[in-house]
C-alpha cells in the first residue's frame, strides 16, 4: 500500500481540527479549556508533572485526536518553561515524555511542526541523540525540513559538544535536503566550536560562510570576537573588529565589552581605556550595568587590580556605582583572601550611603569561610544579625558547610538550630552537608580520639542515620546524592548488610543508582576482602547500563590485585581494552601499582614502557608507582634516572615524590643522597611536610643515624609540626636502653630532655606531645 494511501487510512490522535468528521464527536470543551490552562501553567512554571500526565490520560481516553495547532502549543509551552519547583529543569524532557505517550497510542505521524518542536525539547533537555532519532523520524515521513528544525538540531548538537557532527549536517545534510544554511546555522555552529576550544575550524567556517555568500551579522562577530579576547589574541580581535566595520557591520556594546575585557585581562588598561573613549565618542550610553558587567567578568578571572582600574574609571566619568558594582569588587578582593582592600570598598560603599544588603554579608561570611577563618566568619555572621539583616538558607548554608568540612560538627548543628528556629526551612545542601560531616567525623569527638594521628573518616552513621530519617520525617525526598552519602559510610565501617538495604530503598523512591552508588558498594566489598561481591555487582551495573568510572575499574582491579589475585586483574584488564572502553591514566595506575606489589616486575616495566610509547598522559602517580617498584625491586639506578627525568614528562614533583625517594634513599643507606632531595625540596619551594619528616625519623633512628634524625625533629619543631607517637615511641624506647646513644640527647630540642631520666615507664603521658613548646 502507498505510504499516503496508509497515511490516509491510519487513525491518529495528531489530527487537525477541521479534520474532525460528522462520525467522530468533538473533543469535549471541558478538556480543550484543561490543555489551554495546562498551556499557560506550564508557560508560568507551575505545572506538576503529575498534573500533566493526568489531563494526557483523560486525553488519551477520547475517541477523537487533539487538535494539532492545541497539542503544538502546548508542547511549545513546555519547551520555553521556566525553572520551577515543580519539575525543575526537565519542562523539555516532560515534552518529550508525553509525545511519547501520545505516539505509542496513534499510528500516525504527527506533523512537521510537532517535529520541529520536539528537536528544540530534546536540544533544552540535553538529549542529542534523541534530537537525531527525531530527525531521522521527520526525513522518513516525507514531510519535509525547513530551517527553523534544522538549527535546533544543529544546536542541540553544540550544546553536547558535538560539533563534528554539526558540521556535517550544516555543510552536507542541509545542502542535500534542500535547507541552505542561514546565517544563526553558522552562528550556532561557529560558537559551538569556540565553546569546545576549536579556534581555527571556528575562524575556517567563517571563511566559508562569507565563501557561500551568507553575510555575517554582529551576532558572528561577537561570537569570534569574545573567543579571541578569552584567549587573549587581541590582535586578532582587532582584526576581525576593523573588518566588522569595514563590512558595515556596527559594533554593538556586547562588541566593545568583551574587547575592553580582553585589555583589561593582559593588564593594558591604556588600550582598554582607548576604546571606553571610543565608545563614548560614538555617542554609546556607559551606564552602571555595563561597567558592573566587566567588573564581574574581570573579577571572576581573579583580575581584581584592573577592575579597580575600571571602577575608578567609571567613578571619574560621573556614573554612580551601585550596590551589585561594589558586591563585586568586594567578591574579588575576598576571594583573594585581599581583606584590607575588600574593607576599604566596603567603607566607601558605606560613605555613598548604600547599606549592606545580605547579599554583601554573604559574600564576605563565604570568603572567610572558604579561607577557614570561622571566628571571622562568624563576627561577620553576627554583625550581619545586628544590621537587621536576615540570614537566608544560602548564608546558613555556608557555615553548616564549612564547619563541617572542618570537623566542627557541634557548632555545625548549631548553626542548623539557629536556621530552623529562625524558620528558614534547610535544603537538601544543608542536609547533605550534615550527613557527610556525620559519615566523615563522627558525633561528638570522645577525648581519646584526640590523640590519633588524624581525625581518620570512621564511618560513623548513627547519627547520619539519625539525620537520614529526619529528613525523611519531615516530608523531603532524599536525593541520590543523600543516599550515597550514608550508604558510602555503611561500607566504610563493613556495614555491607546496612549500604545494600540503602540500595533497596533507594529503588523503593523511584531513583535509579548510578556509578557512585555502586562505586560506594564496591569498594565496602574489596575493602573486606569480599572481592567475588564485588564483582557480582560490578556484573550487575553493566548489566544495567550503568557506565562504570575510573573509580569503579580501579576499585576492583585494586580489590584483585590485593587479594594476590593478579592474573584475574590483568585478564580484566585486557577485557576492558578489547571492549573499546577508554582506559583513563587512573586504571593503569591502579594496575601498575598492583602488579609491582604482586611481584610482577617485569610485567609492570612493559606496562610502563607500553604507555610512555603509545603516548598515554602519564601524570605524577605514574611515575611514583613505577620508581616505588623500581626500589622494590632493588633498581635503585633505574629509579634514580626515573626521578631525574620526571622534568622531561612536563611534570613537577609531589610530596608523596619526595616522601618515596628519601624513604628509600634511608634504607639503602645512601643517606648524602636523602640529604640532596631534602635540599632540592627546600629549592624547589616544596616544604617537607609533618608526615614526611615523621618517617625519615623513625628510619634515621632505625639506621642509628642519631644527628640527622635530631635534624628532622628540629625541622618539625620549626615547622610547628606535630610528633606522631610512633616517632615518640622510638625516642622513648631508643634512649631507655643502655648505650652510646644517649650521650647523643643534648642534641635534640629541651623537651626531650627527659630522656635522661632512669625511669621513662611512668612516661605515658609524653606519648601525646605535640611540636609545640
Amino acid at each position: 500500500m502507498a505510504s499516503g494511501a496508509r497515511r490516509h487510512l491510519l487513525s491518529s490522535k495528531f489530527t487537525a481540527t477541521s479534520s474532525s468528521t460528522a462520525s467522530s464527536p468533538p473533543l469535549p470543551r471541558s478538556l480543550l479549556d484543561a490543555l489551554s490552562a495546562a498551556k499557560e501553567s506550564a508557560r508560568a512554571g507551575t505545572l506538576r508533572a503529575a498534573d500533566a500526565h493526568g489531563l494526557f490520560d483523560e486525553l488519551l481516553r477520547q475517541p477523537t485526536g487533539v487538535p494539532e495547532r492545541a497539542i503544538n502549543g502546548f508542547l511549545a509551552a513546555l519547551a520555553h518553561a521556566p525553572l520551577s519547583a515543580a519539575y525543575g529543569r526537565d519542562g523539555p524532557a516532560l515534552a518529550v515524555a508525553l509525545f511519547n505517550r501520545m505516539s505509542r497510542v496513534a499510528q500516525q505521524l504527527p506533523t512537521a511542526c510537532t517535529y520541529s518542536i520536539l528537536i528544540n525539547c530534546c536540544g533544552r533537555a540535553h538529549l542529542p541523540d534523541l534530537a537525531l532519532a527525531f530527525f531521522g523520524r521527520l526525513l522518513r515521513t516525507g514531510l519535509g525540513i525547513d530551517i527553523i528544525t534544522c538549527n535546533s538540531l544543529l544546536k542541540s548538537l553544540c550544546d553536547a559538544n558535538r560539533t563534528n557532527e554539526a558540521l556535517n549536517v550544516l555543510l552536507c545534510r542541509m545542502p542535500e535536503l534542500g535547507c541552505l544554511p542561514d546565517v544563526v546555522s553558522y552562528n550556532t555552529v561557529i560558537d559551538g566550536l569556540f565553546k569546545e576550544g576549536k579556534v581555527a575550524e571556528a575562524c575556517g567556517l567563517f571563511h566559508e560562510m562569507v565563501q557561500q555568500g551568507t553575510r555575517p551579522c554582529v551576532v558572528t562577530y561577537n561570537s569570534i570576537v569574545h573567543a579571541l579576547c578569552k584567549a587573549r589574541a587581541m590582535d586578532k580581535a582587532e582584526v576581525f573588529f576593523r573588518q566588522m566595520v569595514d563590512k558595515g557591520v556596527q559594533p554593538n556594546i556586547v562588541t566593545y565589552a568583551n574587547i575592553i575585557h580582553g585589555y583589561s585581562s593582559l593588564g593594558q588598561w591604556k588600550a582598554a581605556v582607548r576604546v571606553l573613549n571610543l565608545m563614548i565618542n560614538k555617542g554609546f550610553h556607559l551606564d552602571v550595568v555595563f561597567f558592573s558587567s566587566v567588573i564581574n567578568n574581570l573579577c571572576k578571572e581573579g583580575k581584581v587590580r584592573e577592575a579597580q582600574h575600571l571602577f575608578d574609571f567609571m567613578v571619574d566619568k560621573g556614573v554612580q556605582p551601585n550596590i551589585v558594582t561594589y558586591a563585586n569588587i568586594i567578591h574579588g578582593y575576598s576571594t583573594l583572601g585581599q581583606w584590607k582592600e575588600a574593607f576599604r570598598v566596603l567603607n566607601l560603599m558605606i560613605d555613598d550611603d548604600i547599606v549592606p544588603d545580605h547579599h554583601i554579608f554573604s559574600i564576605l561570611i563565604n570568603a572567610f569561610a572558604i579561607h577557614g577563618m570561622m571566628d571571622d566568619a562568624m563576627l561577620m555572621f553576627q554583625e550581619m544579625k545586628l544590621q537587621e539583616v536576615k540570614p537566608d538558607v544560602v548564608t546558613y548554608g555556608t557555615l553548616v558547610a564549612a564547619f563541617c568540612r572542618m570537623g566542627r560538627l557541634d557548632d555545625a548543628m548549631d548553626i542548623f538550630i539557629d536556621m530552623t528556629d529562625q524558620g528558614v526551612p534547610p535544603n537538601e545542601a544543608a542536609y547533605r552537608c550534615l550527613i557527610q560531616g556525620f559519615c566523615t567525623y563522627g558525633g561528638l569527638v570522645k577525648v581519646e580520639e584526640l590523640v590519633s594521628e588524624m581525625i581518620k573518616k570512621e564511618g560513623k552513621v548513627r547519627e547520619a542515620q539519625l539525620l537520614f530519617d529526619f529528613v525523611m520525617g519531615m516530608g523531603l525526598r532524599p536525593n541520590i546524592i543523600m543516599f550515597c552519602s550514608l550508604m558510602d559510610g555503611y561500607c566504610l565501617i563493613g556495614k555491607m548488610k546496612e549500604a545494600l538495604s540503602l540500595l533497596d530503598s533507594m529503588l523503593s523512591a523511584g531513583l535509579e543508582p548510578n556509578s557512585v552508588a555502586y562505586g560506594a558498594l564496591i569498594n565496602g566489598y574489596c575493602k573486606i576482602g569480599r572481592i567475588d561481591d564485588g564483582l557480582n555487582l560490578f556484573r550487575e551495573m553493566s548489566l544495567k547500563g550503568v557506565k562504570p568510572s575510573t573509580f569503579e575499574y580501579c576499585t576492583i582491579l585494586d580489590g584483585l590485585f590485593q587479594a594476590g589475585r593478579a592474573t584475574a586483574a590483568k585478564e580484566m584488564l585486557h577485557e576492558i581494552i578489547e571492549s573499546g572502553i577508554h582506559v583513563e591514566i587512573g586504571t593503569y595506575n591502579a594496575v601498575l601499582k598492583g602488579l609491582f606489589r604482586n611481584n610482577c616486575f617485569d610485567e609492570a616495566v612493559a606496562l610502563f614502557k607500553k604507555l610512555r610509547s603509545t603516548n598515554v598522559k602519564v601524570d605524577i602517580v605514574t611515575l611514583n608507582t613505577a620508581i616505588s617498584g623500581m626500589f622494590k625491586a632493588r633498581k635503585i639506578e633505574e629509579a634514580k634516572r626515573l626521578f631525574a627525568a620526571i622534568p622531561a614528562y612536563k611534570l613537577v614533583p609531589s610530596i608523596v615524590t619526595y616522601c618515596i625517594m628519601i624513604s628509600n634513599f634511608i634504607n639503602e643507606g645512601l643517606l648524602e643522597e636523602a640529604d640532596d632531595i631534602f635540599s632540592s625540596m627546600e629549592k624547589c619551594g616544596c616544604a617537607p611536610d609533618s608526615r614526611l619528616l615523621n618517617q625519615a625519623t623513625r628510619l634515621l633512628l632505625e639506621k642509628g643515624e642519631i644527628i640527622r634524625a635530631a635534624n628532622c625533629i628540629a625541622k618539625i619543631d620549626e615547622q610547628g609540626f606535630s610528633h606522631e607517637a610512633s616517632t615518640i615511641e622510638m625516642l622513648i624506647s631508643l634512649f631507655s636502653k643502655k648505650g652510646a646513644w644517649k650521650e647523643h640527647i643534648k642534641l635534640f630540642p629541651a623537651k626531650f630532655q627527659f630522656l635522661r631520666q632512669e625511669c621513662l615507664a611512668s612516661s605515658e603521658s609524653m606519648f601525646t606531645l605535640t611540636g609545640t613548646e
